[in-house]
């Protein structure tokens, strides 16, 4: 089995009908909110910022990273069907890669396409666009690769993984710059916010430092689920 062919089987395992079309409902609802946001009076960017930093940053990118990330491995932990992922004669990290990869490319477009669009029906300035895509992407690719190994660690991956994004990512971090380095908001937010010119919650770093992070959370998650493949017991 290639890393292409594990792709396509972790993305079909963990993409249901039900989780899509689920989205798709809350991707209608916040673009119609968007909507109903554009016809109020005020500054257009701060309002395209704010549902950016609502929606995309603060619900969809970590709600949908949440659900299809730990069902990545998590679901086939559970059923039974790891073992044989895990027996296939291939090098095991690609397990994790092909998660991540099968999970972010669902997250992401779950997550930019509907904020990017919510965020031009209220400000179409090429700062907002550009905030709007590249944050979001940010958040989306991160969440995911953090909830991969949560699925991966953990049978109660929902749990707590919804436990991780109320305590820390929305309260704890809001502590200052030295919690917040850790979490996955702060950074996307900082970019959001250096690239509108607006002061947003939690916004602690330059954009060249968000990238940064962001770039080495994914490396970080994805090798450590990457390293654990080689010690699991999956029998």
């Amino acid at each position: 089995m290639t890393l292409a062919a594990l792709y396509r089987t972790i993305l079909r395992g963990c993409t249901s009908r039900a989780r899509l079309v689920g989205f798709g409902a809350v991707a209608l609802v916040g673009i119609g909110v968007a909507a109903l946001l554009g016809s109020a009076g005020g500054d257009p960017v701060g309002r395209s910022a704010g549902f950016v930093d609502w929606f995309g940053l603060s619900l969809v990118a970590p709600v949908a990273a949440l659900v299809f990330g730990t069902a990545s491995l998590g679901d086939p932990i559970e059923d039974g069907t790891y073992v044989y992922l895990w027996l296939r004669p291939l090098p095991r990290w690609q397990i994790s890669v092909a998660a991540y990869l099968a999970t972010a490319s669902v997250v992401v477009p779950l997550a930019v396409v509907p904020t990017v669009v919510g965020a031009g029906l209220l400000d179409r300035s090429p700062e907002v666009l550009v905030g709007a895509v590249v944050s979001t992407t940010m958040a989306a690719g991160a969440y995911s690769a953090v909830f991969v190994l949560f699925g991966q660690v953990t049978s109660r991956a929902l749990v707590w993984g919804a436990a991780y994004l109320l305590v820390f990512e929305q309260f704890v971090a809001r502590g200052g710059s030295g919690l917040g380095f850790l979490s996955v908001h702060s950074h996307a937010v900082s970019f959001l916010a250096r690239t509108v010119d607006r002061r947003i919650n939690l916004d602690y770093f330059s954009r060249p430092t968000a990238l940064v992070v962001t770039a080495a959370m994914v490396a970080v998650m994805v090798g450590w689920s990457a390293r654990r493949q080689s010690s699991m017991d999956v029998a």
